[in-house]
């Protein structure tokens, strides 16, 4: 097997280069859907007469491209990939199929350097597999300690903790999603996230865990709901674009977490155009996408279905009883602003004098705030502000009498309009809700883009400014209109509101629910040419990506064919190689593919190719078997010999400090709190929001939740110690490790932050620091910060 790879890896490396100048500077002319009669991917053999036309022509053969010639350096990638023997329909090595895994890991890894001690060896496991620092060393030191030590790491809940984190990063998992310029959350995310715990912790097969997060509602038991979250929890687009454009960007979001982030494949590139560099087409992307299409969020309740449904219409019998009472108070805020309006003059009067006898205290004072400075947007009170009089102010008054008439006949008319308007409007061929209910067609801007008729500017902002806006003097909101209400309005008003507050106060919390996707109508999508939806081409059957069917269509057709994409995905060797990367990233700190999401000619050619083929056969022999590979890995010489060194990242080092301090609430699963001083669980139960990051974490570069996360970026910058030296969550742990090393002592704190005891240096260090003054939390916040704390060697 060794040379196959060998002599694939050389030929590939040339054709790499080759096809980066072959889409850039001849696919436009010599693709199977251009003009031109030879076809770059047509899978025959490239004529020679193309050489001939790269090295500027001759004999009859037109120099190519036209235009611009080849640089010297472009024709020898094109002459070394054609000396090489290749052809263009070679599969890229990260599409072959998987040989059987032979050998072993140190075998292809050949490790260097020597084994590491008993205690960095510990703490590297711990970290490793736990996230979470050892507290003491094991006493176990008869053969085998290793093993046995790997095993009760494997086993703890906290495994799954810390490897669960490294997919929500994936995942782009988040709790909430923007909603034009507001927060919609999700309150049941967490759901997800304890799913993700648990199935890392239940070791559920890579090929199942990935099966249950497209399509659990599909598979026989369905006992993996939990998983849809994936897709359920978004990202979603409310009012931040027009519904075709949200739900294309929603579904190009589900075709690159697929692609991305399972098989490592930048299909996503090719939305509006042919990818350049890889050979996915843009019907490749479409026919993917309509998977996505055809498939629409749905709750999943956790509690039985007649709980659900009678908690669904209490929950619309008290919408109801609220639309009823808003309506009353809307009608009745518009009588009042039409019987106010003629005693304006009245007010303004009185301003002058101070004096609001028999006038509504909060209207006058409103009036007061109105007229205490120039009015600049619109020129009405000009005669007002240079004569304030009892006759400028009745002018003012009929005026604002005049265009509140105007605006209530045009609002009449636009109603007629926009009526008129929907019985001609395109219908949406279905209606595609959102989490919360939120209708795509109907909840955004409805009417927008109906034209409808409007006061001048001038009289529509005097209008606005007087009755409307917020601190608007004859502004009446619905918490001031009842105290303007009397006799049968006001019964009528008390019999809404009592019925309101009654259903309200009968109804409980909503239920408890997975968020999840379920089954749409099914639909083949056509291509938006150039990206646009609104500009539609032609359709295209559902299927996977041809170069990674053998050029075969692999129809998905049953139903939306989530479930026949779960199963191309997982069989595929691409997933394999992909997940066995991500392992080796999280264990040593770099990937062997060092772009772990892109397997594809644009990304990077493995560093040892032999090795990622041994670890993604073993793991399928395996059957997927995360624990075993990672214990394999974790027992080679390879993983134990001393030449590695990780910085922790945010979570295992802020759970490191609370593990110091004695502060960690240790309690797996629930729902997510704000990350502060005051939280004592760990980092991965703090809410992650889209809508606004955690500070925290953002500093110390956890990603944004809004887009699969592969590999985090490591920085190093000053506000991160800044934040050793400032931060109330360092304060905290600090003031609780510092009483926590007074009791100990010194000896056993170093024991427990270190696990090794201090050096004199270190202890003549530390007598002096009290001896000038220093506390114990100063001591303890300066141990917190050293980079021993931070590293894992």
């Amino acid at each position: 097997m060794l040379p196959v790879i060998a002599l694939f890896s050389l030929l590939a490396a040339s054709e790499d280069e080759a096809r980066k100048v072959l889409s850039s500077r001849c696919g436009a002319c010599h693709r199977q859907d251009a003009l031109s009669t030879l076809k770059l991917d047509s899978g025959r053999d490239i004529k020679p007469v193309f050489l001939k036309a790269i090295s500027g022509g001759g004999d009859g053969v037109k120099s190519m491209p036209p235009g611009k010639k080849l640089t010297p350096q472009e024709q020898s990638a094109l002459q070394s990939w054609f000396n090489s023997g290749a052809k263009l329909s070679t599969p890229h090595w990260s599409w072959q199929p998987l040989k059987p895994a032979v050998g072993s890991i140190d075998e292809y890894a050949k490790p260097s350097g020597t084994p590491v001690d008993r205690r960095t060896l510990t703490r590297r496991l711990h970290f490793d597999i736990t996230g979470l620092p050892p507290t003491s060393l094991d006493k176990d030191n008869s053969p085998g300690w290793q093993t046995r030590l790997i095993d009760k790491l494997l086993a703890s809940p906290h495994y799954g903790e810390h490897w669960g984190r490294h997919w929500l990063d994936v995942a782009r998992y988040g709790e909430d999603d923007f909603s034009g310029t507001a927060v919609q959350p999700y309150p049941n995310a967490w759901r997800y996230r304890d799913w993700v715990i648990n199935a890392t912790n239940r070791n559920l097969p890579y090929n199942q865990f990935l099966t249950a997060q497209l399509a659990a509602d599909l598979t026989p038991n369905k006992t993996e709901l939990g998983g849809l979250g994936l897709t359920g929890l978004g990202p979603w687009y409310y009012g931040i674009s027009q519904p075709p454009q949200a739900r294309a960007d929603e579904r190009h979001d589900r075709v690159d977490m697929v692609t991305r982030g399972m098989l490592g494949v930048t299909l996503a590139c090719a939305r509006c155009h042919d990818h350049k560099y890889d050979p996915f087409t843009q019907k490749d992307y479409y026919a993917l996408s309509g998977v996505f299409a055809s498939t629409a969020y749905k709750e999943y309740p956790l509690v039985p279905e007649a709980e659900a449904t009678k908690w669904q219409a209490d929950k619309k019998a008290l919408d109801e009883a609220e639309k009823k009472l808003n309506k009353f108070l809307d009608d009745q805020a518009n009588r009042l602003r039409e019987v106010h309006a003629k005693d304006m003059w009245r007010y303004m009067v009185a301003t002058i004098k101070s004096d609001p006898v028999d006038l509504n205290l909060e209207l006058f004072n409103r009036w007061c705030n109105y007229l205490s400075r120039p009015e600049e947007f619109h020129p009405y009170l000009k005669d007002w502000f240079a004569n304030p009089s009892e006759q400028t102010a009745r002018t003012f008054e009929k005026l604002m009498i005049e265009i509140s008439a105007e605006k209530k006949q045009l609002d009449a008319d636009n109603k007629l309009i926009l009526e008129a308007a929907e019985k001609v409007a395109v219908k949406p061929k279905r209606t595609i809700v959102l989490p919360g209910g939120y209708r795509s067609e109907e909840d955004f801007n409805p009417g927008a883009d109906v034209a409808i008729k409007s006061l001048p500017r001038d009289r529509f902002v005097a209008y606005n400014r007087t009755f409307i806006e917020g601190g608007a003097p004859l502004r009446f909101p619905a918490d001031l209109v009842p105290k303007f209400l009397n006799g049968p309005l006001k019964a009528e008003y008390d019999s809404l509101k009592a019925t309101r507050d009654q259903l309200k106060k009968q109804l409980p919390p909503k239920y408890a629910y997975i968020d999840g996707i379920g089954e749409f109508e099914p639909w083949d999508l056509n291509i938006d040419k150039r990206g646009n939806p609104e500009d539609l081409g032609e359709i295209v059957p559902r299927r996977f990506p041809l170069v990674l069917s053998n050029n075969q269509p692999l129809l998905f057709n049953q139903g939306s064919g989530r479930l026949q994409l779960a199963e191309t995905v997982t069989n595929h060797p691409l997933a394999a190689r992909v997940a066995v990367n991500r392992i080796w990233l999280h264990l040593f700190g770099e990937a062997i593919v060092k772009t772990p999401s892109n397997f594809g000619l644009a990304g990077d050619r493995p560093t040892n190719p032999q090795l990622l083929e041994y670890l993604a056969a073993r793991f399928v022999a395996l059957n997927y078997d995360q624990k075993a590979l990672i214990k394999e890995i974790l027992l080679s010489e390879t993983y134990q010999r001393s030449n590695l060194r990780k910085r922790l990242s945010a979570e295992p080092l802020r759970d490191a400090m609370l593990t110091a301090s004695g502060r960690l609430d240790a309690t797996i699963g629930g729902p997510s709190a704000e990350l502060n001083d005051k939280l004592r669980r760990r980092t991965v139960y703090a809410k992650t929001g889209r809508f606004e990051a955690n500070e925290t974490l953002a500093l110390f570069d956890v990603p944004n939740a809004a887009v699969t996360c592969e590999q985090r970026v490591s920085t190093n910058v000053p506000l991160q110690k800044l934040f050793y030296l400032n931060s109330e969550i360092i304060a905290a742990e600090a003031e609780a490790l510092g009483q926590r090393l007074r009791k100990l002592g010194l000896n056993k704190g170093y024991q427990l932050l270190f696990q090794r005891n201090p050096t004199t240096s270190e202890k003549q260090a530390a007598k002096q620091f009290f001896k000038d003054g220093g506390t114990w939390p100063q001591y303890a916040q300066v141990l917190l910060s050293t980079n021993e704390f931070a590293y894992v060697d």
